[in-house]
């Protein structure tokens, strides 16, 4: 057995220095892995919860590909930096541009104006390679669902790019004053593995986007091209002579085919990643990747027809299969049927198939010269100027294909309320603040609003409103007005804003609003619409007496209190209950006001007790806005959205909530003018 090992090795080794490693079949055939993987998880994610690491045998793929290419270049003197990025242009430009512009154009059709203009960063951000980058800075309070982003798979591509950009140098620097390239590889793929786990669990979002946290996965796929090829010279290094036996090893293939099944078994969106979880993938990939291409699992699975045949398309079938599933949910305004995923999956392969046949081979075959790369970049330059310009003017709100009137689309705001902070606000408080910080004009604040975005949804209708415009109103900070919650940050919050409280004697008012808590009949928190508790803790009575004693505190620095009930609550974005091009409204923005009230009913108790201790209190009700005869409806009587988004009024609706308690509150006598 050792000498039949030992003789397929020498035989190997003999092949690869000849020969290098050339193409291999089974490659494209762990490329089909990798991108059925998440196309059934984008697809049909209960079938493969852990799909997603697709994407991280890409990584380590790309990096093992890039890297010999590079690497043997640079053995035989003949390492050009023109042609390398010249042959990333033609790989990656035609594709991406097609399908750049495709969603551009579908979009100017069918999508709102909310929607074409996040559209149009995402375009630029995938035109620059950017995408990583604009999708972390915009994770936060008012982040969009990521089903609803037709270019967010993009992410990867950026990172790969982004890596692109300063490997190639890196490489070419070792070369050039003859360091030792394996232990240099391994050390930055070290560093950037220990960021990851440091972070992984501080920053999810950051960890995930980085390309610090994401590069030790393509220097898997880097020092793996090293050790073979150190493996193929006269007189191998330690590790390439292992890398070899391993090679011929038929077990390599099966541990490494082990590896990924189990991840794409075992995990699923909710576990933190990538965190050392990653290494499944990875690891996994580059042992496939190690394994010669003729052991059992490479040559009878990963290299039959079918599976090397995906593999010639993954690229396209990659960028093509998540701007379908995303642009029927955004038309659907839910998770599409599956008859509809079905048919975006074909429709996926067949554009795929069209753009590899059509476009791809011929340029990476015919059309090698400067000026069709160079034509290449000219069209992606365009493309991301387009988008960004799609971005500048609003989603183009005047397009004639866009059903709803311009009243509605000035409503349905989304992530883009003007009133989340303010420079006025952020030059007179501390800038630790979470989300918030507006003032609406100059001078000692004389109304604060308590609470959470909640809050800060009413500033709008309180400086359109006669009554209180006049008022000068502070929205700082994201704080239950309970201040009962365990995180650190939001604690300091409500210790930030009792502090600006106790150090504004001008202070006349306090409104106390917020996304109010749901409890069951044992006083647990539960979720808003699962009703499933989040834990087994008895919460409401911390809560009550929470409230009671933030109260206390705002009464006795003499401050009127107002407190906002909670008001009705949609899980779906009211936009939907719009008619768009091709679809009638899907949903009707509704519910009865028995529906509302079991929402609210063990809250009303806790809002109940605590409006028993404070009998100067005024207590405003929301649902009068809302509800009419048993009925609900996010709609006003002219047709207008009560919210910009699932949550949050928009300015309208904030406008007619604060006519009827400032109505309320004059009948007590404030906000009179006298």
């Amino acid at each position: 057995m050792n000498i039949s090992v030992d003789r397929r090795v020498n035989a190997l080794q003999i092949e690869r220095s000849v020969r290098g490693i050339g193409y291999r079949p089974d490659i494209d055939g762990l490329r089909s892995v990798a991108v059925l993987s998440v196309v059934v998880f984008h697809a049909f994610p209960t079938v493969l919860p852990g799909g997603f690491i697709g994407v991280d045998i890409f990584f380590v793929i790309s990096g093992f590909l890039i890297s010999t290419i590079l690497l043997e270049a640079l053995n035989r003197g003949s390492f050009s930096l023109l042609d390398f990025y010249g042959r990333r242009a033609r790989r990656i430009f035609p594709a991406l541009a097609i399908v750049l512009a495709a969603a551009a154009a579908f979009g100017w059709f069918t999508l709102l104006p909310d929607e074409f203009k996040e559209l149009g960063k995402h375009i630029a951000g995938g035109a620059g390679f950017v995408s990583n980058l604009v999708l972390w800075q915009e994770s936060g309070y008012f982040d969009g669902a990521a089903e609803t982003k037709p270019l967010l798979h993009l992410w990867s591509l950026g990172i790969e790019e982004q890596f692109y950009i300063i490997w190639p140098a890196m490489l070419w620097a070792l070369f050039r004053f003859h360091l030792a390239k394996l232990p240099i590889i391994l050390l930055v793929a070290a560093l950037s593995f220990i960021v990851n786990m440091v972070s992984v669990h501080a920053h999810p979002v950051a960890t995930f986007y980085s390309p610090l946290t994401r590069i030790w996965e393509l220097l898997i796929g880097a020092a793996l091209a090293q050790i073979l090829i150190e493996g193929r010279s006269e007189h191998p290094s330690f590790l390439g002579a292992a890398a070899n036996r391993m090679s011929a090893s038929g077990v390599t293939a099966i541990v490494g085919a082990l590896l990924i099944g189990a991840g794409l078994a075992r995990f699923s969106p909710s576990s933190a990643f990538p965190g050392w979880r990653a290494l499944f993938p990875s690891v996994g990939a580059a042992l496939l990747l190690l394994s010669a291409a003729d052991n059992w699992v490479n040559e009878k699975f990963l290299a039959n027809r079918p599976m090397v045949w995906v593999g010639l398309i993954s690229f396209p079938l990659y960028l093509w299969h998540w701007p379908l599933l995303a642009f029927a949910r955004i038309i659907e305004g839910d998770t599409p049927s599956l008859q509809i995923r079905i048919s975006a999956v074909l429709l996926a392969f067949a554009l795929a198939t069209a753009t590899y046949l059509l476009i791809e081979k011929n340029i990476r075959r015919k059309w090698k010269s400067r000026a069709v790369t160079m034509t290449l970049t000219y069209i992606v330059c365009i493309v991301g100027m387009a988008g960004y310009s799609i971005y500048l003017y609003n989603g183009a709100p005047m397009r004639e294909g866009v059903a709803l009137d311009t009243k509605i689309h000035e409503q349905l705001e989304g992530t883009t309320w003007k009133y989340t902070s303010n420079d006025l606000c952020k030059s007179k408080y501390p800038a630790n603040f979470r989300y918030f910080c507006t003032q609406t004009r100059d001078g000692s604040p004389t109304m604060i609003l308590l609470g959470d975005s909640y809050a800060n949804a009413l500033v709008a209708g309180l400086v359109a409103n006669p009554a209180t415009e006049g008022e000068i109103i502070l929205s700082y900070g994201s704080c239950d007005p309970s201040a009962s919650a365990g995180d650190p940050v939001i604690k300091t919050q409500c210790e930030t804003q009792d502090k600006i409280v106790s150090d504004t004697p001008s202070l006349r008012y306090a409104i106390l609003e917020t996304k109010w808590p749901r409890f069951d009949s044992s006083g647990r928190l539960i979720d808003y619409f699962t009703k499933v508790p989040v834990n087994d803790a008895a919460w409401a009575p911390r809560y009550r007496d929470g409230l009671d004693k933030r109260i206390s505190f705002l009464e006795s620095k003499g401050i009127k209190v107002f407190l906002f009930g909670p008001k009705p609550e949609i899980d779906y974005e009211p936009k939907y209950c719009f008619a768009r091009p091709f679809k009638q409204p899907v949903k009707n923005c509704q519910m009865s006001e028995s529906e509302v009230q079991g929402q609210q009913h063990e809250l009303t108790l806790v809002l109940r007790d605590v409006l028993a201790k404070h009998s100067n209190v005024t207590f405003f009700d929301p649902k009068l806005a809302f509800c009419k005869e048993g009925t609900c409806s996010f709609k006003t009587e002219d047709g207008l959205p009560m919210l910009r988004d699932k949550v949050h009024y928009s300015q309208y609706g904030s406008a007619i909530v604060i006519e009827l308690f400032v109505k309320q509150a004059q009948r007590e006598g404030y906000f009179t003018g006298r």
